[in-house]
């Protein structure tokens, strides 16, 4: 007997469920229902938005498991009251912005294998201020969120000077240097960055902790001396020439002793798990000319061959993975 098309329909399927989960997030729908559950009619009211509009939403969220209703009473399931509900510590809600962009990219996975080059890339040199700005507000909320995870799981007391590489709106390293008032963390891009990189400085009045830098961390060569560098989601929009070369130059600026923190997206060296990194591979494909996922594997290679040593690798919750070397004494 044939196989029937159940793989295809599954995956084909799939993404509505995801849709009404943005959909809700960019309402902020899950907030108005902390106090207490709310019928159709008046969760619209509390939205202000079409009630016969937002009913089939709110049934397929319930669908989803982001819902539960009773009687006509819709109400946040124990994991959306945690992480969807605005003001709480672990709100999730909005990275609506970004979802939304990476999914608009992946959309054009066929064209950009047909073609070979992004036609939508995002080019830091070339971008307009207005584009960066957009882009980087788009990150924040994720950038702090891994900056976090980062302080529960490792201990940056004992340091005192960071280098955020790549750091864009420099949001890692005011979370971490909010965290360590004996820390000063300068945050390096590229120059077209600097100036919306002060901005989000100024905004979060951490600019006696934290200095910016303009350089190129892959062309070098870099100046100053740190004990402890961070670099987020940096080398995954990069060849694998480009970043071997990036990991050659910030050894050389990493005092004898110093971690450097990587954090991103790491394949297994399967190349197929954790399987929501290998599907998420396509955003990068269609978002850079030479970005990709790689693997645990190519990162300790290279690593190596740069002259780190104790290289461990803790795979998050959410996939993305943080690996940690040090510079030999």
């Amino acid at each position: 007997m044939p196989p029937g098309p159940e793989t295809i329909s599954k995956h084909l399927d799939a993404v509505y469920p995801a849709f009404a989960l943005l959909a809700g997030m960019e309402l902020d729908l899950w907030t108005p229902l902390k106090e207490g559950p709310h019928t159709a009619e008046q969760l619209a009211a509390a939205l202000d938005v079409r009630f016969e509009k937002l009913r089939p939403l709110l049934y397929a969220l319930v669908a989803a498991g982001l819902l539960s209703v009773d009687e006509g009473l819709f109400s946040n399931t124990a994991e959306t009251d945690r992480y969807l509900v605005r003001g709480g510590s672990h709100f999730m809600g909005d990275l609506y912005g970004l979802n939304k962009s990476n999914w608009h990219l992946a959309l054009r996975t066929a064209d950009i294998v047909r073609s070979g080059k992004p036609p939508e890339g995002i080019d830091y040199h070339d971008a307009s201020p207005e584009e960066l700005l957009s882009l980087f507000r788009g990150f924040y909320p994720g950038v702090r969120r891994d900056a976090k995870r980062l302080l529960e799981r490792y201990d940056f007391s004992d340091y005192d000077l960071l280098l955020d590489v790549g750091g864009g709106s420099g949001a890692l390293a005011i979370t971490i240097a909010q965290a360590n008032p004996g820390l000063r963390a300068t945050v390096l891009d590229l120059p077209s960055v600097i100036p919306i990189t002060r901005q989000f400085i100024e905004e979060a009045n951490a600019a006696d902790q934290v200095a910016v830098l303009a350089g190129d961390a892959v062309h070098g060569p870099l100046s100053g001396s740190y004990n402890v560098i961070v670099a987020r989601h940096v080398i995954q929009v990069l060849s694998a020439g480009d970043g071997r070369a990036f990991l050659r130059n910030l050894i050389h600026v990493l005092e004898p002793g110093g971690v450097l923190y990587i954090i991103g997206w790491v394949l297994d060296d399967s190349r197929i798990s954790p399987s929501n990194i290998a599907a998420s591979n396509l955003v990068l494909l269609s978002a850079y000319d030479d970005g990709q996922a790689y693997t645990e594997q190519e990162y300790r290679s290279w690593l190596a061959e740069a002259g780190f040593e104790d290289i461990e690798r803790w795979i998050m919750t959410d996939g993305a993975s943080i690996i940690t070397a040090s510079k030999p004494i």
